[in-house]
């Protein structure tokens, strides 16, 4: 293996049902986070069917690009179980019967009350060269073995047997081989606001640095930006990051609303609304309730002011709204008269007013079909805004409320 501190990683997981969907893989991502804390840069994580041949043909791309891979799955006494084998012949060793490891599971089944089938035995073959990783939870031992300048690690794919070898085998002997120093450390970005396409406008060159390192995560309606930074220590990487965050900030501004993983823009509302001790008011057209329902998700209940979803504001609503064919002029004159009715029921709130047309059922639209009237405003004043889509679809209400919520998050922050 390389005497670099910095070790190239590989995952691989075995087993037909992975592919097939039958099984979540759970494991890989299990797997990546530990090699992270001790400074394995993981550049490859693969999935195969239990094949021999295709099992052995990636392993040999393995040992041709990484230092450390890390292999689950196979080890058990099935037919299928065909790890151990696809290994030896990755890294041209004969199998051999480990006959410790038999007198072993001779013990442990004389001690369960029963006996052990002869395919059981299985578990006890090995490459000639490699060295057993002890499996203290489970019968099927893992092992060890190198070809060329990498080192192959075969574990359980049994998530409990699996961790337990990595935690007591495989992480201190990684963390040996870097020297006990070397760690990666991720921080995430969540923006608003702004389009995937404009952010790689933005932050196109830092996205070619090294170390740390820049990506984009797009989700429906924003995009994170992630940052990871290599360190010998945790104290360097993050500083590291915190370099790096700020040149990101001073590009992106306020389009960054967290930098913690995974916070729901609504959640952030919400939580924005209580420290302001604010309430928010709506009445929502081609969303249909969404919005609402996504600040509700969030324990946002207490953020409602539930006076304007009352009988008699909705039946002066419903007699304001514009017909399917209203002209633009109409749906702004509808859009003001309605906040007047959610300003006479909640005077106190915050009140978001949401008109839009319907569109088709795909959420294609073309010209005045694809409009979405928003006005926001509170005692203090108002806002209006048109987007320009519409319709009713989860996709586009999704996308609607996103641009609402960064509306809100905007006009509670410059109150602040």
């Amino acid at each position: 293996m390389t005497s670099s501190a910095w070790l190239k990683g590989e995952i691989v997981t075995t087993g037909t049902e992975i592919l097939l969907g039958e099984t979540v893989d759970t494991n890989a991502s299990w797997i990546a986070q530990q090699l992270n804390a001790v400074g394995i840069n993981l550049y490859y994580k693969s999935t195969v069917g239990d094949n021999i041949g295709r099992v052995t043909e990636v392993l040999q791309r393995c040992i041709s690009r990484s230092d450390v891979v890390i292999v689950t799955g196979g080890l058990g006494p099935t037919a299928d179980d065909i790890t151990r084998d696809a290994v030896a012949l990755a890294v041209g060793d004969e199998l051999v019967l480990d006959q410790a490891t038999v007198e072993a599971l001779q013990a442990r089944f004389s001690n369960w009350g029963t006996r052990m089938t002869a395919n059981n035995q299985q578990q006890a073959l090995l490459p000639a060269t490699a060295t057993i990783v002890p499996n203290p939870v489970g019968t099927a031992p893992g092992f060890r073995v190198s070809s060329r300048d990498c080192t192959i690690f075969a574990l359980p794919g049994v998530p409990r047997e699996m961790k337990r070898m990595m935690t007591d085998s495989v992480l201190p002997w990684l963390s040996e081989r870097t020297g006990g120093t070397g760690v990666i450390h991720v921080r995430t970005l969540r923006t608003i606001g702004i389009g995937e396409s404009a952010i790689d406008n933005e932050i196109r060159d830092l996205m070619a640095g090294e170390n740390p390192t820049v990506g984009l995560a797009a989700h429906t309606g924003q995009a994170d930006v992630r940052l990871t930074a290599r360190g010998r220590d945790a104290d360097e990487a993050d500083h590291l990051l915190d370099q790096m965050e700020e040149q990101v900030r001073s590009r992106l501004g306020d389009h960054i609303y967290s930098d913690i993983k995974g916070l729901d823009i609504a959640r952030h509302i919400v939580e924005l609304l209580e420290a302001h001790d604010r309430r928010i008011a709506s009445f929502e057209l081609n969303t249909q309730g969404r919005i609402e329902e996504r600040l509700r998700s969030h324990q946002g209940d207490s953020v409602l002011d539930k006076r304007s979803q009352g009988e008699e504001v909705r039946s002066r609503v419903a007699a304001l709204l514009p017909q399917a064919d209203a002209s633009e002029a109409e749906y702004e004159q509808a859009l003001e008269t309605i906040d007047l009715v959610l300003a006479a029921a909640c005077p106190d709130s915050l009140r978001l007013t949401v008109l839009g047309t319907t569109g088709d059922d795909h959420g294609v639209y073309q010209n005045r079909k694809g409009h979405t009237w928003v006005l926001l405003g509170d005692r203090h004043g108002e806002r209006r805004t048109r987007f320009s889509f519409g319709g009713t679809d989860e996709l586009t209400a999704i996308w609607i409320g996103n641009r609402c919520f960064d509306l809100v998050r905007r006009w509670l922050l410059a109150r602040a």
